[in-house]
């Protein structure tokens, strides 16, 4: 009994959000653009959450390593997507969060003014919905901007369409972020920065609502399996996903593979490499405690983390040179430079879509 209604649960929810996503998809045909492949030069990052550095601030950790990604895809020809969630509005008023780091804002604005800055509101930055807000907040930085809900990119290759890239933040369809959102910033405007300034926890580290995060996730997952030709990249959860699998799932893959390989002993300083590498990320993301994530077998979902780790990392997503690649800067190290986690051929992510 307690698993049907589980399920049913579970059903609903999926309903629920693959409405709202598609709804969101058709919204977004008004503003679709033609990209061709070979020139496509994207950087997107999602869910910076800048505050007003204080210890309710999670952003803060990663202004070094933002910044320098700002940089390097500046003098590289990238076009910036921000994926929501770009200011925590539910914790702060935008005019403090633009005081607060306003020369990031003036890096943002660089890539407006060359034309290569796109941005979406999400749900913690909503306020960026209301054209009235944007023009008279958002425009004597970004002179003109519009910040849609979704965009979408047709992607060709020599004039013939290979699919569609929708961009979205991540949180439609859910009750507390999508309708509820008014209500449910009360507790976190007023009473979370209290509690996190004193106890210095932080409400955007991924060890946080792990089990709803992957619920998401897998709903997402949903929506885009059943959408021919249709890559979903988002953020929201926070939780890095490339071709539709956790960073875990794939060095699980490796792990096995190399098992199975003729042994020798570069081969098992290999396997006990991937190990070490498998039980950190594990331990990053909770999963040795949390929900294990449902198979999702096809590579249509990708989601590019967030820039508000407590460890001063940042992931994002890359598309250029006909591929998508997840990134995370600093490197090893903790060097200004990119890391690429996981890199495929994008003509062969549509095709397998």
């Amino acid at each position: 009994m307690a698993q049907t209604q589980a399920n049913e649960r579970s059903a609903r929810y999926h309903r629920q959000v693959g409405e709202a996503l598609t709804r969101t998809y058709a919204r977004a045909a008004r503003r679709e653009r033609r990209v061709e492949l070979a020139e496509a030069r994207y950087v997107i990052f999602s869910d910076q959450h800048k505050g007003v550095r204080d210890g309710a601030d999670d952003f803060r950790h990663c202004e070094k390593a933002y910044n320098a990604a700002l940089g390097y895809y500046l003098e590289a020809g990238h076009h910036l997507i921000v994926l929501g969630d770009a200011e925590e509005l539910w914790e702060a008023q935008p005019t403090d969060v633009f005081r607060s780091y306003a020369h990031t804002l003036r890096l943002e604005a660089e890539f407006h003014r060359e034309g290569r800055y796109t941005r979406v509101w999400g749900n913690h930055d909503d306020l960026w919905a209301s054209d009235l807000a944007v023009r008279s907040l958002l425009g004597p930085i970004f002179p003109g901007i519009r910040v849609p809900e979704a965009i979408r990119l047709r992607i060709t290759d020599g004039g013939r369409t290979l699919g569609r890239i929708f961009l979205v933040h991540g949180h439609q369809g859910e009750r507390w972020s999508d309708r509820w959102s008014r209500l449910a910033r009360l507790p976190v405007r007023y009473v979370w920065p209290a509690v996190q300034r004193f106890t210095g926890g932080s409400l955007n580290t991924p060890a946080r609502d792990f089990r709803l995060r992957k619920r998401r996730d897998v709903a997402m997952y949903a929506w885009a399996e059943e959408v021919r030709g249709v890559v979903l990249v988002a953020g929201h959860t926070h939780a890095p996903i490339f071709r539709s699998k956790p960073r875990a799932s794939r060095i699980e893959e490796e792990l096995e593979a190399a098992r199975a390989a003729p042994g020798d002993a570069a081969a098992a300083e290999r396997v006990r490499l991937l190990r070490a590498e498998l039980e950190w990320v594990r331990a990053q993301e909770n999963q040795a405690f949390g929900e294990q994530v449902a198979p999702m077998a096809g590579p249509c979902y990708f989601n590019a983390g967030c820039c508000c780790f407590v460890d001063g990392h940042i992931t994002g997503i890359e598309i250029s040179e006909r591929e998508i690649r997840l990134v995370r800067w600093p490197d090893e190290e903790h060097r200004p430079v990119p890391t690429v986690l996981e890199r495929a051929e994008l003509q062969e992510v549509f095709a397998a879509c």
